[in-house]
């Protein structure tokens, strides 16, 4: 490959379109990954891909063509999308003598059509095309193979949106728990009318704009529901501790816990 890379480096700077610190500032971004040379100087802005495309049609006498018309759909399973996208090539036909018809952003890139050939077993014949005209053909025209999660690349895709489906599944999952323990422990609050009504365990507590206490509902070990109206906290403690029999263990400790830490400490506020 950086046979190729140099290649083509030379060919923009005997142009002029390029200069030798730009093309060794894209080598150096190159390292970081399999990005082709010339798209690497197309996303820097440093040359346009009718630029690049001309200079190589020019240079290598190689025809530039429309993918979409010479596209055939004898060529849509010879090559993986992922080999296609990774050297943005398409193939386009089989030709006699076990030739295949190549449409590449980058001819000179060796290892793209070391690589192909390999893979296919066939003599690559190259043609010109533009990155995003490929990009576009293969997503058209080359159908997703499922061997294809087994490959490194999209393999790796699958695994980050896997992952990020059992983050927010777990997420979601420590959420409702939480909630449901929250809920479970503490139970409602709601505001009905000016009055705020506290509900847990089959019994009610609400506190009107009087600071009136009401409590309703079923203890767990007496027949039918209360139905009882207190003036004053101190007299809803001493009735819940006269009837503690009557209601469940989770009954009397959610109606201690709420008269403490919250109709309690709603009055002091209010003092």
């Amino acid at each position: 490959m950086m046979k190729a890379k140099i290649q083509l480096g030379e060919i923009l700077i005997s142009k002029n379109l390029v200069s030798r610190d730009q093309i060794n500032e894209a080598l150096r971004l190159q390292v970081s990954g399999n990005r082709r040379l010339g798209y690497l100087l197309i996303k820097m802005g440093i040359i346009t891909e009718e630029q690049l495309l001309d200079i190589l049609a020019e240079q290598l006498a190689l025809p530039v063509i429309d993918v979409n018309q010479e596209f055939t759909s004898e060529a849509k399973n010879v090559l993986p999308r992922y080999l296609c996208r990774k050297y943005s090539v398409l193939p386009l036909r089989i030709e006699k003598n076990n030739i295949i018809s190549l449409a590449m952003a980058d001819p000179l890139d060796h290892e793209a059509i070391n690589n192909v050939e390999y893979y296919t077993g066939m003599v690559v014949k190259p043609s010109l095309s533009t990155h995003k005209e490929i990009s576009r053909a293969i997503q058209k025209y080359i159908p997703f193979n499922f061997r294809e999660l087994f490959h490194l690349m999209t393999f790796n895709r699958v695994v980050k949106v896997v992952s990020t489906i059992a983050i927010i599944l777990l997420l979601s999952t420590i959420f409702f728990f939480g909630s449901y323990i929250y809920h479970e422990q503490y139970g409602t609050t709601s505001k009905i009318d000016g009055s705020i009504v506290y509900k847990n365990h089959d019994i009610m507590l609400g506190l009107d704009q009087n600071k009136k206490i009401s409590l309703l509902g079923r203890a767990a070990r007496s027949e039918g529901y209360y139905s009882v109206t207190f003036d004053k906290v101190e007299t809803l403690k001493e009735f819940i501790e006269y009837k503690n029999n009557d209601f469940s263990e989770k009954q009397a400790d959610w109606l201690r816990w709420i008269i403490k830490n919250r109709i309690e400490r709603k009055e002091d506020k209010n003092r």
